[in-house]
């Protein structure tokens, strides 16, 4: 008899073409600076959403512990979920309505990130706090009577041995009031603003890994995957089988060769953040048992990370077998049949089918059977590792089993019936177990995933630490604020006015010697109109000493136009000339000696950094150290210096002798009375302001001076003229100052000579009102 042609099999990319592809998102969080630790995302949440969680968690654990001390049981409120629901829901509308203003969607990820990490931790406060009532009771002299301790002694004894379970069933129902919301009104609102569903999958935050911490214990594990799965070793051994199997469609990233690797390889990670590492550890451990380093690092997906996909191309797992729907293909159902024998081969060969088929089994019949903590001999009986008597013994040794015979019996019987139903064929039993490994594999892979997310944040809840993260812009707060939302933008650069005072000394003398108030005439004449002036121009004192003055004016990330920093502090430091020059014609009337200044500007484009000590916040910005340069005063360079009226700035380059070496500085500088900026400051002001270009001829000069014209403005919006003087750095030879010819280093002043101030501003303003003047640019 001659038998027909085998039909062809279908190619790899025909079967492709039916499996379907996940659409997960990769977590951003990344993109947030680190703390001011240095390892961590600095998070703060509205106190009314962490108690909300901590109120729900703790009405979750308590009824469920007073069911397992066999304590009549108190349903919490109603009025406990529905406050829990009204503010999450809120929380999550506000921060989604402020990512839709970033254009991104990664503070939707941090927000729920925070609320699933709280979640978790609320579960383990709260058991924690219940240990330690217990151990606070016991240890109670009121209470220490030998039938009390005992008690307390077996309360104690039953909550370390349900721990893991009592955790697990908690967290699972706050996450299933969680999941109600995400999947119900919070995913509208975010897709009706963000036009994104699920910012993070919502198999990564409704993951049971997460809720068992890790794989949790034995019986709690059962509740979710197959028993034998909870074996590190079978687990890995599925893992090499099934991946052999479906080499021909494996994705390009997924590594077979991973999958041969030894489980004692592994390295276990020590985690800084506390309430995960235990879960993280065993995690980790196991996914990498699972998953190679490429397909760990592709956050898309593949089609393994949809179970369906190869519960199909083994036949699927209904009554009806093998089920070839999704394809098209007439010899797609030998391709199943014959998958399906390799399938059964390889787990025969590796000693785990009957394992599987035990495990579907006790499924099946274990939760009728009204055992506790006997999943382990039961599952060892059906899959054929322990005998009828083994059994027997080991269930009566079990705490509350009362006919063990019976319980046995009760079993054989189960065992009948589950296995004449249709469902419970090999086939399907086999496809079945595919889709629970791989559902277990993809949870596994996205709950490291966001362990190492959740690792990531610091919930912050200690003031100090809030206001430092805060002053170094690394706070990343989900507190809606009472106070108007400030326009501006965050801080991304920053200008430093550092002011160099002379002569305190001297003048507080001579106020001595007049029996005179030093503090008094300082805080008159100085102090309190430099306070004045600093609040008019939007400057922040950081440093206030008898010889210096330091300030700082942030520039925010709403405009350089609509708030100059640069310009402003131009302004601020001329008045603070102007306001010493006061002081010293009441100094003069009075016969005391005068003060002088010498003043920097330095301009970074970056945020400072704030440390903190004792409360008081210590800037840390390498402008700092230049402004202090720009306002120094050269001591030789001042005897050789001339400058109209004796005040001004010059700026000379030594070329010979010890001046040259000096500190290793390449020039210095004459600073009485003067304002300096320097290039960065002098570059963004041509951002901020539109300066006008202009050539003055002094007398006796062989050359004109070159001057940029622009206004500046207060806080309230008051403007003033700004004149900046554009100089050649000169040379500095044998105690005298040379003219350069050459084009080369140039340094920047801020004129405060009224008279030329108002010359040049009424020209201007004559100039404006007949022809408008275009912006002129610094190149």
């Amino acid at each position: 008899m001659i038998r027909p042609f085998a039909r062809p099999l279908p190619k790899p990319d025909e079967i492709k073409s039916g499996f379907d592809r996940p659409k997960f998102r990769r977590l951003r969080l990344e993109r947030f600076p680190r703390g001011a630790d240095g390892f961590h995302i600095d998070v703060t949440l509205n106190p009314l959403l962490e108690e909300a969680i901590a109120t729900f968690a703790r009405a979750l654990v308590r009824e469920r512990v007073n069911r397992l001390w066999k304590r009549p049981e108190t349903p919490f409120s109603d009025a406990i979920v529905e406050t829990f629901d009204r503010v999450v829901v809120d929380q999550h509308a506000l921060v989604v309505k402020k990512s839709r203003e970033s254009h991104g969607i990664e503070r939707v990820q941090l927000f729920q990130v925070a609320v699933t990490k709280v979640l978790l931790q609320a579960v383990d406060d709260e058991m924690d706090a219940l240990r330690d009532e217990l151990e606070n009771t016991r240890n109670d002299t009121v209470t220490q009577s030998a039938g009390r301790s005992l008690k307390l002694h077996e309360l104690s004894v039953t909550l370390a041995r349900h721990a893991s379970t009592v955790r697990f069933e908690v967290a699972r129902k706050l996450f299933a009031e969680l999941m109600r919301l995400e999947r119900g009104e919070m995913k509208n609102i975010r897709k009706a603003v963000l036009g994104v569903s699920w910012p993070i999958a919502d198999q990564m935050l409704a993951n049971p890994v997460l809720q068992l911490d890790g794989v949790g214990g034995i019986r709690d594990f059962n509740r979710v995957y197959p028993i034998l799965l909870f074996d590190t070793e079978t687990m890995c051994k599925v893992n090499r089988c099934l991946l052999e199997l479906f080499e021909p469609w494996l994705p390009e990233n997924v590594e077979l060769a991973n999958a041969n690797q030894q489980i004692d390889r592994l390295v276990v990670a020590v985690r800084r953040d506390r309430g995960m590492a235990k879960g993280f550890v065993e995690t980790e451990n196991r996914v990498r048992c699972l998953v190679g380093p490429s397909e760990l690092s592709d956050v898309s997906g593949n089609w393994l990370d949809l179970p369906d996909n190869a519960v199909a191309l083994l036949g699927g797992s209904d009554a009806v077998w093998p089920r070839s729907d999704r394809w098209h293909h007439r010899a797609v159902d030998s391709l199943q049949r014959k998958l399906n024998r390799q399938l059964s081969t390889a787990l025969t060969n590796a000693g785990l089918i009957d394992a599987v088929y035990a495990a579907y089994e006790l499924s099946a019949i274990y939760p009728t059977l009204g055992l506790s903590d006997a999943e382990t001999p039961v599952f060892d009986f059906l899959k054929g590792a322990i005998n009828r008597r083994d059994l027997l013994r080991r269930l009566a040794a079990l705490e509350g089993n009362a006919d063990p015979q019976a319980v046995i019996r009760q079993i054989e019987t189960l065992r009948r019936k589950y296995r004449r139903k249709a469902t419970a064929g090999k086939q399907q039993v086999l496809a079945r177990f595919v889709g629970d490994f791989l559902r277990l594999r993809r949870d596994l892979k996205l709950a490291w995933r966001f362990m190492v997310g959740a690792d990531a944040l610091r919930l912050l809840h200690d003031e100090q630490e809030k206001a430092l993260s805060r002053a170094n812009n690394t706070l990343q707060s989900f507190v809606p604020s009472t106070e108007p939302v400030d326009a501006r933008g965050s801080v991304v650069g920053h200008v430093t006015i550092h002011v160099d005072v002379r002569g305190v000394s001297r003048l507080v003398g001579d106020l001595r010697e007049r029996n005179l108030n030093p503090a008094a005439h300082f805080s008159r004449h100085y102090y309190d109109p430099v306070s004045t002036l600093a609040h008019r121009f939007g400057a922040l004192k950081v440093l206030i000493e008898s010889d210096s003055l330091l300030f700082s004016i942030d520039e925010h990330g709403g405009g350089g136009g609509a708030f100059p920093s640069v310009a402003r502090a131009c302004c601020f430091a001329r008045a603070l000339l102007d306001l010493v020059d006061l002081m010293n014609s009441t100094n003069d009337r009075l016969g005391l000696s005068p003060l002088e200044l010498g003043i920097g500007i330095s301009y970074v484009d970056q945020p400072p950094t704030y440390l903190f000590d004792e409360g008081h916040r210590v800037m840390i910005s390498p402008a700092i150290l230049r402004a202090k340069h720009l306002a120094q005063c050269h001591v030789p360079l001042r005897k050789a210096c001339r400058t109209p009226s004796g005040r001004g700035l010059c700026v000379a380059m030594p070329v010979t002798g010890e001046d040259a070496d000096r500190l290793g500085e390449s020039v210095v500088r004459y600073n009485v009375n003067g304002i300096e900026l320097d290039a960065a400051s002098f570059a963004q002001l041509h951002v901020e302001v539109s300066l006008h270009k202009a050539r003055l001829k002094r007398k006796g000069s062989k050359a004109p001076e070159t001057l940029w014209v622009g206004q500046c403005a207060e806080v309230d919006g008051d403007s003033h003229w700004l004149v900046i003087r554009e100089q050649l750095v000169k040379l500095w030879m044998g105690r005298r100052l040379l003219d350069t010819d050459d084009q080369g280093r140039r340094f920047y002043e801020v004129v405060s000579e009224r008279k030329l101030i108002d010359a040049i501003s009424a020209q201007f303003t004559r100039r404006t009102a007949k022809t408008p003047q275009k912006k002129v640019s610094s190149a």
